[in-house]
């Protein structure tokens, strides 16, 4: 075959987007033709096809050496050199297209779009009229001019029909959050052309217009188009891992990182992912970079601190968790987790939990967590124990049934083992989210529940097995109520309580069920770093005594584990 059939026939493969094909007719020819300038200037649109702009920088400038006057080379080169962000180079290139042709409006347009890249709208807008001046009727320039002049009016009147007009006036109604009319703009504009990006937004606004199949088929169809769609590559990553197809996610999350190694979204989405995957080191890593990226933003710093907590590195999870608080400190969450951490590393550091605690304290001396950790680390009686508790259950409240499951919490499962079926009037101390209730329901009893935490009642309120729930202390209550009942039950409650004897003289004669953390040891109650007291069960039975109780019963048992370990407690009965 001829050198210029096989041109012919490489240039028509390219055509017909046979680009390997094509690519090997025209290397087969640079082996006895180097400096051919078509051939170059051709491999490099093939380079630019796809995505591959450094290789067509190269085959640009090798053609514009062979031919320093042909004009379309150096369009073609400063194409890809925009591409690249090497707007300078790009900005010279369409200078010299303009050189050789001034009257070429494409250069024009492109020095305008070089401009609006680089946020300097003055220049863009000079850029799209010297445009506009070649070719009056140049659409695409007076598109972006109206664009950048914010005229939406006359966006709006050449929008029929026009593609990109569409486009912007979608992109403007998305910003706005009215995704139904962006949807509309962007299903307008996707009839009338193949873009990658129009997909990708019409897709992003489908989703939140609640429609995600169609959503999903325009992601695949963008990156299809252009595989280095971030916006496409991201959602297709986030919608396989929203349905645990996490192969699947990791492949598109591992391409969004290649595409923009700084992408927040695609290293904290990553994470949170192999966070679900039990991946823990691999997660870690991830939100290391997510935190160097955006160190100021307290979400980031927290998850991370949340697996260095699991894998008890507590110094540098402590230390990422009061970044995250103080940018963010009306987080009681946090701020209860912070307290948590210290407690679990007071029982390894001691002294370093102690100082750490001592320095939180003095920058935020008023801070109900703090003031509350600060005395039980002391093992002092907490002055705001119960503002505490409430905040403790309010946020502990969402999974505070699964925790104790977690934790083998075997206490309610006790009581109705031992004092199942019951009658009567029954007042539920302390009820939480309703276990004891739950567990001796039947149709001969009535159930009162008390709780500080307002969250917790919601929770109990669903169950529809109380007649009556309060939110209120239970002190205050059992010395306020005048109603009578035939069962007061206190199931893990008085291990928030040092001294029992106000809450017991209160109850009595009423029959009393309750369970305490025991102490054989002490002398009567000891508070420990947790916040919780432990009782001496022979101090507590003189207490009963004292209160009038005379028949008492006793039944030791394993109320739950903490850190793996067992918790001794003991289940009383008084009459």
């Amino acid at each position: 075959m001829s050198y210029q059939l096989m041109f012919q026939k490489a240039v028509e493969l390219q055509q017909n987007g046979a680009l390997n094909e094509a690519e090997h007719i025209y290397r087969q020819i640079l082996e006895t033709a180097p400096d051919n300038a078509d051939v170059l200037n051709l491999l490099g649109l093939i380079a630019q096809t796809r995505g591959i702009h450094n290789e067509a920088v190269n085959y640009f400038y090798k053609a514009a050496e062979s031919a320093p006057h042909h004009f379309p080379i150096y369009f073609n080169l400063a194409v890809s050199l925009g591409a690249l962000g090497k707007y300078m180079e790009a900005h010279e290139a369409y200078q010299k297209v303009l050189q050789l042709k001034p009257d070429c409006k494409e250069a024009c347009f492109g020095i305008g779009n070089l401009y609006w890249q680089q946020n300097n709208l003055e220049a863009a807008a000079k850029a799209y009229r010297q445009a506009l001046d070649i070719d009056s009727q140049y659409t695409e320039a007076r598109t972006n001019l109206y664009e950048i002049e914010n005229d939406i009016e006359n966006l709006q009147k050449i929008a029929d029909g026009n593609p990109m007009a569409l486009y912007y006036l979608g992109r403007r109604t998305f910003n706005d959050k009215d995704f139904t009319g962006a949807a509309a703009y962007l299903a307008s504009a996707d009839k009338l052309t193949t873009d990658d990006e129009i997909k990708a937004m019409l897709g992003e606004a489908l989703l939140q217009t609640g429609e995600p199949d169609t959503a999903h088929k325009l992601f695949l169809q963008a990156q299809n188009l252009n595989s280095q769609n971030l916006t496409a590559v991201l959602n297709l990553a986030d919608m396989a891992a929203e349905k645990h197809q996490f192969g699947e996610a990791e492949k598109y999350y591992q391409r969004a990182i290649e595409l923009d190694p700084r992408n927040l979204r695609a290293h904290a989405n990553y994470a949170n992912m192999l966070c679900q995957s039990k991946r823990t080191l691999e997660a870690l890593e991830q939100y290391r970079h997510a935190v160097i990226i955006a160190p100021q933003t307290p979400e980031l710093s927290y998850n991370l601190s949340l697996i260095l907590k699991t894998l008890e590195e507590y110094e540098q999870a402590l230390d990422l968790m009061f970044h995250a608080f103080y940018l963010a400190p009306t987080h009681d969450d946090w701020a209860l987790n912070i307290a948590e951490t210290l407690i679990t590393f007071y029982q390894k550091a001691p002294e370093k939990a102690l100082k750490i605690t001592e320095n939180w304290y003095q920058k935020m001396p008023e801070n109900i967590i703090v003031k509350h950790l600060w005395a039980t680390l002391h093992q002092q009686p907490s002055e705001v124990s119960k503002e505490y508790n409430t905040l403790l259950f309010n946020n502990f409240a969402a999974t505070y049934e699964q925790t104790l499951g977690n934790i083998h919490y075997n206490v309610v499962a006790k009581i109705a083992e031992l004092y199942a079926p019951m009658k009567g009037r029954i007042l539920d101390l302390g009820c939480g989210t309703g276990l004891v209730a739950a567990a001796l329901k039947n149709n001969d009893n009535r159930f009162t529940g008390v709780d500080i935490a307002e969250n917790m009642l919601a929770i109990a309120r669903q169950k529809n097995i109380y007649d009556t729930l309060l939110q209120t202390d239970i002190l205050s209550y059992l010395q306020g109520n005048k109603q009578p009942f035939d069962v007061i039950i206190a199931a893990d409650v008085f291990c928030y309580f040092g001294d029992l004897q106000p809450i017991l003289q209160a109850c009595h004669p009423t029959r009393l069920i309750f369970s305490v953390e025991v102490e054989k040891e002490a002398e009567g109650y000891k508070i420990y770093p947790q916040g919780r007291y432990k009782h001496n069960p022979e101090a507590i039975e003189k207490l009963l005594t004292a209160c009038g109780y005379t028949q008492i019963q006793k039944h030791p048992l394993i109320l739950r584990q903490e850190n793996g370990v067992d918790v001794d407690g003991m289940i009383f009965e008084a009459v």
